[in-house]
């Protein structure tokens, strides 16, 4: 019986998320997404930026799949796509918490955290994001893993791999542990994956894919490399941006190759480490990203959440508690660019009153913050790796 209570409770959350999300509008990112489903259903090239309104796409094709479907259902219904899209997530937010309830070390205590934490409720109410639906697929390749059930879980880890590429780098996790069905498990998922985005082959930039965009400068140790100098050059101390160009120039540069750097890591130290535990190197590879990465979108921030809620609660907590704050804040800042006339604040700080200056830094602050607690995590969970993998200690 309080099995199915938690079970109404997890409806009856979705059904308000749901409510909310029909009155909460639109965002750049729905904007965007809008374009690149338009562009699919035309056929025309999906990496081409003059079909998407200027701004590169470079999703696979579960993307754009999952988008367009959206868009014809909002024409052939009359239902706003802002709403449409933001529907995959929230459903898929109901799948996570589902699969929370029954894993070994999940149980109903990880489901409501999951289906009530800020972060996931940001991201799927108001933002209009799939990054949901990827990381629901990637949580259900898990728990059947934890089930050995490897063929089907490396057929779900291809579908989140399709919608949201970085997951694919999780197949070295299964065909370490599938062993003598390690043959099978690739060719499930190289199948599913290359399969799905075999079209995209048609591009004239199919390379996209595998180098995608990032807003340098809003997280982590990027933030006062760019906006240190600003707040300083305000001061009338202008010197500083001597040091700091080179390094952003640099940076902005070669960081994307930070990314296969640290995926190729992952995959060496997952193959040397003899015993290990799935849930928790998936979240070393998510939480990893994090640290490394220069650039960020903050709707990568939900892709860690049910992993770390299985790993350690109490930490997920406060990450979660950090995070949301930083994307609340993040949508605030966003505004600020209507309301001063601007593309971007954070390259005018001069024109901001002091109270949205002072709002600004807190945001950046807490981008920081956030950024410092992954990379505490992010090496805790990474050394027993290394010592593991080099046999020392």
């Amino acid at each position: 019986m309080p099995g199915r209570r938690i079970v109404w409770l997890l409806l009856a959350v979705t059904l308000l998320k749901l409510v909310l999300a029909s009155v909460w509008g639109w965002t750049a990112d729905i904007y965007q997404t809008s374009l690149q489903a338009s562009a699919f259903l035309a056929g025309h090239d999906l990496f081409d930026p003059q079909n998407t309104g200027g701004g590169p796409a470079f999703f696979p094709l579960g993307h754009y799949l999952i988008a367009a479907a959206c868009l014809m259902t909002s024409h052939f219904t009359g239902i706003p796509f802002s709403f449409l899209l933001k529907t995959p997530a929230i459903v898929a937010d109901l799948g996570v918490a589902l699969l929370l309830r029954t894993t070994l070390r999940g149980g109903e205590r990880a489901a409501i955290a999951y289906m009530l934490n800020p972060v996931t409720f940001l991201l799927s109410v108001y933002h209009g994001q799939l990054h949901t639906v990827a990381m629901a697929a990637a949580v259900l390749a898990f728990w059947l893993l934890e089930r050995n059930r490897f063929k089907l879980g490396a057929l779900a880890l291809g579908l989140a791999g399709s919608v949201r590429q970085h997951y694919a780098v999780l197949i070295v996790l299964f065909l370490k542990r599938s062993k003598v069905q390690r043959p099978m498990v690739l060719a499930v998922f190289g199948i599913t994956f290359l399969l799905l985005n075999l079209s995209l082959l048609e591009s004239h930039s199919p390379g996209r894919i595998f180098s995608p965009t990032w807003t340098y400068g809003s997280w982590g140790y990027t933030i006062p490399l760019v906006q240190g100098p600003r707040l300083l050059a305000m001061l009338g101390l202008n010197s500083v941006s001597a040091i700091t160009d080179p390094i952003n120039q640099f940076l902005q540069h070669y960081g994307a190759s930070f990314y296969w750097l640290w995926a190729l890591a992952f995959g060496l130290w997952t193959w040397r480490v003899k015993s290990q535990d799935p849930w928790k190197s998936s979240l070393l590879f998510l939480v990893g990203l994090y640290a490394i990465s220069p650039g960020f979108g903050i709707q990568w921030l939900v892709w860690v959440v049910p992993f770390w809620l299985i790993v350690n609660r109490r930490q997920a907590f406060l990450y979660s508690i950090l995070a949301g704050l930083f994307i609340a804040g993040s949508y605030w800042q966003a505004g600020l660019n209507g309301l001063y006339g601007v593309r971007s604040v954070t390259a005018n700080l001069r024109l901001l009153h002091i109270g949205d200056l002072i709002g600004m830094f807190i945001v950046g602050f807490l981008g920081v913050l956030t950024w410092v607690y992954c990379v505490r995590v992010a090496w805790q969970l990474a050394r027993p790796e290394i010592i593991n993998a080099t046999g020392q200690g």
